[in-house]
């Protein structure tokens, strides 16, 4: 009974910071489209890589980066290759990575046409069991994520705020720069009422994932194209 009401309470907590966060966001996207005159694209984020990497780099240049960014030996990047989309992964595990909850993977993808740095994805995972405050502390990584996010300063309607995908998913923040590229952070396995008010059941991990793109919704992966058998 007393976990249920510690569950409730974070819910009570998260659902009014992301109405505030809606507000403020929406306060925001106002203030920008009444400005626009006065502003270029220049004047917007953008979205260049992550940290150090940078999109368009190489793999080599990319090891070089994460060696910089983590302090990582060249044996703590490890090489993937997913057949199926035809891309280069390099990963590397971090022991922390403030402000999410613990250690983070991080993935740096690479086209298949270019072989250059298209997409990073940074992971926090909790265990395969998680208790409620593992829960917790995912839904304050990625808020305070969001809330990073959303103080700067985005061209008019290119980011939205608290939108949920499913049961336990939800789209904190996402947001596209004037060049298309994007950023997407997205909690998994977290604390959420249905449409009745009832907590929704929760089973496997949580996660929070935060998704750098070189362009939004444009994948370099290998595509068979209709018609070739």
């Amino acid at each position: 009974m007393e976990n249920v009401k510690r569950l409730v309470g974070w819910l009570v907590f998260l659902l009014a910071f992301l109405v505030a966060m809606s507000m403020g966001l929406a306060a925001v996207a106002t203030a920008q489209e009444a400005s626009t005159g006065a502003e270029s694209a220049e004047d917007y984020h953008r979205i260049t890589g992550f940290r150090s990497a940078r999109f368009g780099m190489t793999p080599d240049e990319v090891r070089a980066a994460i060696q910089h960014d983590f302090g990582v030996s060249e044996d703590a990047i490890v090489p993937m290759f997913n057949l199926e989309q035809g891309t280069l992964i390099l990963g590397v595990a971090v022991p922390s990575l403030s402000p999410g909850p613990g250690p983070a993977q991080i993935y740096y993808i690479f086209g298949a046409s270019t072989g250059r740095l298209m997409y990073i994805n940074v992971v926090w995972a909790t265990s395969e069991e998680p208790t409620d405050q593992e829960r917790e502390r995912v839904v304050i990584a990625g808020l305070q994520l969001a809330n990073y996010f959303q103080r700067l300063r985005w061209k008019p309607e290119g980011a939205v705020a608290n939108v949920s995908v499913r049961p336990g998913e939800v789209v904190a923040f996402a947001g596209v720069d004037p060049d298309n590229a994007g950023v997407q952070v997205i909690m998994l396995g977290v604390p959420m009422l249905d449409e009745e008010g009832n907590l929704v059941p929760l089973e496997g991990p949580s996660l929070l994932q935060v998704s750098y793109a070189a362009r939004f919704g444009e994948p370099d992966v290998t595509v068979i194209e209709p018609g070739s058998f």
